[in-house]
């Protein structure tokens, strides 16, 4: 199972932006030496939700500091960045990590970042698909060209060239249905963020597979689950930590997608989420917290492998992206917490194989707890 870390960069309001800036870089620096597979960023603008407005910059940067660890975008919106200049920065920063680079796309939510840039969101559905071929198609041949309405592009080659193929390190986040099948088109590992329980994901993951398959005749990659992650050996410490904290992020979600405006959804592309907004509503907020948080990967050690197995149990095999630092969350809490994950769970799951039956990782899982209870 490959495990990475996502920086959020969420300024909650209790630090400078440059004092969460230099926390933030500090929680990145942690990834590699504590043997994370991928470090991840989003791209996100104009507001304390989240602030890194170009996520190739930060991951260049830490290319330079790091030496094996993968470097991956998640995600660069499409409708925001000219297609040439994403094919050009990500090859480019391939070249400066020595092919470390990960391309993951997404196509954006927030009516406020749409309006900032002064964009039309009912487009965002045509401009995500327009670029995306043409960027896969750049990636692989270092030629880039368009003959679409959002982004005309003359036969252009770029340089530097493709250091190597892209096609098992391209991901896409798909939070809509439209955008799950979308993914499996392109042939991209699909990114989701915990949000409910296993089984009421389970049909998303099948019709990705199932879509997936029908276009390539393969089995589609493990899908990768975005998680919030809090660890500490005492339960009620872990759930102390986690609990405002999640909470906190999920208020953080509402405010900025403005997610019961009665807008929200509205704009073409985006119907579904006006769905999800009738059913968050009908729910209550803090039902719907609930939900949420108990959706993320937080708790003692022991607890989070059991999170984890249920959902494998339920799912399959996926691809497990951390996100550590959010709502507040101080230095001091963060990196103990990181390390313990590491110590304690990180190698658990490495032994767990690919289509290995949830008795095998069951049993493994006892003798690791038997173990560590020593």
């Amino acid at each position: 199972m490959k495990i990475g870390i996502q920086m959020l960069f969420q300024n909650a309001g209790n630090m400078s932006d440059a004092e969460l800036y230099q926390q933030e870089l500090r929680v990145a620096e942690l990834a590699e030496p504590l043997g994370f597979d991928t470090i991840w960023s989003v791209e996100h603008h104009f507001d304390g939700y989240s602030m890194c407005p170009d996520n190739t910059q930060f991951l260049s940067w830490l290319a330079g500091r790091t030496k094996k660890i993968g470097l991956g975008t998640a995600a660069v919106i499409l409708p925001w960045n000219n297609p040439l200049r994403v094919v050009e920065k990500m090859i480019l920063m391939d070249h400066l990590s020595g092919g470390r680079a990960v391309f993951g796309m997404g196509r954006g939510l927030a009516r406020m970042e749409y309006r900032g840039f002064m964009m039309d969101m009912n487009e965002a559905r045509g401009r995500f698909d327009e670029s995306a071929k043409m960027i896969l198609s750049g990636l692989e041949t270092g030629v880039v060209e368009g003959k679409g309405p959002y982004y005309p592009q003359e036969r252009i080659e770029v340089r530097p060239g493709p250091l190597k193929s892209f096609k098992d390190r391209t991901y896409c986040v798909a939070m809509s249905p439209d955008s799950v099948e979308v993914a499996a088109e392109l042939g991209a590992t699909m990114m989701i963020f915990s949000q409910f329980k296993a089984e009421a994901v389970k049909p998303t993951f099948d019709t990705y597979r199932r879509v997936f398959r029908e276009h390539h005749g393969v089995d589609a990659p493990p899908p990768m689950v975005i998680d919030f992650m809090f660890c500490d050996r005492d339960a009620a410490r872990a759930e102390a930590m986690a609990r405002p904290h999640v909470i906190g992020y999920f208020a953080s979600v509402l405010t900025h997608y403005e997610m019961l405006d009665e807008q929200f959804g509205k704009a073409k592309g985006y119907e579904a989420y006006a769905t999800a907004r009738e059913m968050m509503k009908a729910a209550g907020k803090e039902a719907s917290a609930e939900t949420f948080l108990e959706a993320q990967a937080w708790g003692t050690p022991q607890q989070i492998l059991d999170r984890l197995e249920h959902r494998r149990e339920i799912l399959g095999d996926f691809e497990m992206n951390l996100c550590v630092s959010y709502a507040g969350m101080r230095y001091e809490d963060i990196e103990p917490s990181v390390r313990l994950f590491t110590k304690e769970v990180l190698p658990e799951i490495r032994t767990w194989r690919m289509g290995e039956t949830s008795d095998a990782a069951s049993s493994r899982s006892e003798s690791f707890a038997e173990s560590a209870a020593k």
